[in-house]
């Protein structure tokens, strides 16, 4: 993992120094990584984005509310899918109770994220059955694939093929999970 990541040509020399073979794991805390994330996200060695939401509110004052911090999150998100890497990790819940964390859990979700920092390995439960696909989701995702085509064979209008694309993530997700329902 790469602390404070603020520049590609920082993944570029960690990896020179590492080696080519090691994945970096960018963690993104600062506005400037915010604003160079595509640059992050691009090098060949980064695997995945990380947020750091803490030094990242630190750097900037923003609050804590999933609102001031839609802005970073989605440029994770975008910078993540316009670089054709897998979707970033979110910042941790500091929070210790279930409710808290399960709510900030579906903020990650309802942003793309795919991942979330833990404080305590105890959490790591949560996180992983709030972010996997669920049941309903799988069988949406199959109704969706049944009815467009893996292909987009039986796409009607515009609003089919983020369906699709989604459908396809979701079945995507559950193969990798090994997650059938």
């Amino acid at each position: 993992m790469l602390a404070k990541s603020e520049s590609g040509q920082q993944v570029r020399d960690t990896s020179a120094r590492l080696g080519a073979s090691v994945p970096v794991l960018a963690l993104v805390e600062s506005a400037r990584g915010i604003e160079f994330a595509y640059e992050i996200a691009s090098e060949p060695a980064t695997l995945r984005l990380a947020f750091g939401s803490g030094d990242f509110r630190r750097d900037t004052g923003a609050g804590a509310e999933p609102d001031a911090l839609a802005y970073a999150r989605g440029r994770l998100v975008v910078a993540s899918g316009a670089a054709g890497i897998a979707a970033p990790i979110d910042g941790p819940t500091l929070a210790d109770d279930h409710d808290t964390r399960v709510e900030a859990l579906a903020v990650t979700r309802s942003m793309g994220m795919s991942g979330k920092l833990c404080m305590k390995a105890a959490h790591t439960g949560d996180v992983n059955r709030e972010l996997s696909p669920s049941a309903a989701d799988a069988a949406w995702a199959d109704e969706v694939i049944d009815r467009l085509g893996v292909d987009g064979a039986g796409v009607r209008s515009g609003s089919d093929r983020p369906q699709l694309a989604r459908a396809l993530t979701i079945r995507t997700r559950l193969d990798a999970l090994r997650l059938s329902y």
